[in-house]
């Protein structure tokens, strides 16, 4: 199993940064944004950034890296937003690719699921990615819920990628505020869709109550899921995923979370 951190690009190594904190943490994943997740602004990556980020990731073992898309990006809607959201994704896919990373997680938006699943499609084929080939996977993440969001339920997930060679991301948080325990979320998974298709798990506690429909990811043990979240890590189904912690960030909380992860992993 690997496992790591959200990381972040600023500073001035950016994303080669990432990777070298990846290290410093003792990590064996990372996810990343490949630039502003909360701008349609387009930056194409330096040489100098991507030869950095590979040497230390090949450093690190060919430490396995997520990219996580833009905030903004919103797949089921038409029009003018619809077109910048595949143009977005469509960025991340190429700098997925550029820098060796495994996956690409994306929110299916809100809105019509075929036309979700028709810009997702489109998306890759901007990237130049054959989905067949060799390169980052495209994974539809589940939502917490609430208004017109796709992906909340998790049948209607494994509706939007199930003729598609796209895969999915679980994130426990999610599935917690939308109303599922995360192990029945996961048995659901399997029964719809397979967990072959399943990427990447993010192990986040929930701030939110179940089914509050509240995205508001807490610290391990600090939220609603507290322990129950160690039968999703030790989950003998889940032990060759990729495992993020999108939890809140500062030197204290980072050991925190590290700490009570990896306890968890050696059976305290």
């Amino acid at each position: 199993m690997r496992y790591g951190l959200h990381l972040s690009i600023a500073g001035k190594q950016g994303i080669a940064g990432a990777a070298e904190e990846a290290g410093l943490l003792g990590l064996s994943a990372m996810q990343i944004f490949a630039k502003s997740p909360r701008s349609w602004k387009i930056r194409p990556l330096k040489p100098s950034e991507v030869e950095g980020f590979r040497a230390r990731q090949e450093n690190l073992g060919g430490l396995p890296t997520v990219i996580h898309a833009s905030y903004l990006v919103n797949l089921a809607a038409e029009g003018e937003l619809g077109e910048k959201s595949v143009f977005s994704l469509a960025d991340d896919l190429v700098k997925a690719q550029v820098l060796g990373a495994s996956y690409v997680v994306v929110h299916p938006g809100s809105g019509r699921p075929q036309r979700a699943k028709e810009n997702a499609l489109r998306a890759l084929s901007l990237a130049g990615l054959e989905p067949h080939r060799r390169g980052p996977k495209l994974l539809f993440e589940n939502t917490a819920g609430g208004g017109e969001k796709l992906g909340a339920r998790i049948k209607e997930l494994a509706e939007l990628v199930v003729e598609t060679p796209l895969g999915v991301c679980l994130d426990t948080c999610h599935a917690f505020a939308a109303g599922y325990d995360p192990l029945h979320a996961l048995d659901e998974l399997e029964e719809h869709l397979g967990l072959e298709r399943l990427g990447v798990v993010h192990l986040n506690d929930s701030v939110g109550e179940k089914g509050s429909q509240i995205d508001h990811h807490a610290n391990l043990l600090e939220g609603k899921i507290g322990p129950g979240l160690k039968e999703v890590l030790l989950e003998p189904r889940l032990r060759e995923k990729i495992f993020i912690l999108e939890t809140p960030r500062s030197p204290q909380e980072d050991a925190h979370n590290l700490r009570v992860l990896r306890g968890w992993l050696r059976g305290e």
